[in-house]
């Protein structure tokens, strides 16, 4: 990621003990804190006392990327959070030039095949799967005129708001189907509900 698209170098998170789950706090961001998804889990919160996190308080759009571990290049941006958050030592932290690389254009490039087959041509050449800020630095991200960036983002969004509202609306008929199933099952093994012959074949075809 050239540091012409950057406002500033890309910057390790905090080696601190993640121990306090005070809410007023500024949040303690980990890997295991956000899903391939981009959704912050509440379950795992934990915070850092002000004059800690201050070393390495997150901003709106705020991209990090996984350095090591088992979810080595998975990514996460900070937005949408009501609050201050800080991050951990396993992250690296980019922080763009809007006006040249829009922040969400470079967190969707990294859901895409060419930021996967990067990461595998990185892991070939090392004897440990990392990612370090020195070799994000030569992270190639496509670079379309800023108008045309945005334009990708909104597609993009737009479509996986309808593959969102299309996955809920299949959970929901599979839950529907399932408390059917079990309650037809009941009604069958406690008599309630005589199986007819018919029943029989239409189970068979």
């Amino acid at each position: 990621m050239s540091k012409n698209l950057r406002k500033d170098a890309l910057a390790y998170g905090l080696n601190e003990a993640a121990e306090l789950e005070e809410r007023d706090l500024p949040r303690y961001l980990r890997i295991t804190d956000f899903d391939g998804d981009g959704n912050l889990r509440e379950d795992t919160f934990r915070s850092l006392p002000r004059e800690i996190a201050r070393e390495a308080l997150l901003e709106p759009n705020d991209v990090l990327f996984a350095r090591s571990g088992a979810t080595v290049g998975k990514t996460f941006m900070f937005r949408n959070y009501d609050g201050e958050a800080c991050f951990a030592g396993y992250l690296i932290r980019a922080r763009t030039l809007p006006w040249k690389l829009d922040p969400l254009f470079l967190y969707l490039f990294t859901k895409s095949t060419a930021y996967e087959s990067w990461k595998n041509f990185i892991f070939t050449r090392a004897t440990i799967q990392n990612i370090s800020a020195a070799k994000y630095n030569y992270l190639a991200i496509p670079l379309p005129p800023l108008d045309e960036q945005r334009d990708i983002v909104a597609h993009v969004e737009e479509k996986s708001a309808e593959f969102r509202a299309l996955f809920t609306c299949i959970e929901s008929q599979i839950a529907t189907l399932l408390a059917y199933r079990k309650s037809l099952i009941h009604e069958c093994v406690t008599g309630q509900r005589r199986v007819t012959a018919e029943d029989v074949a239409r189970a068979g075809r």
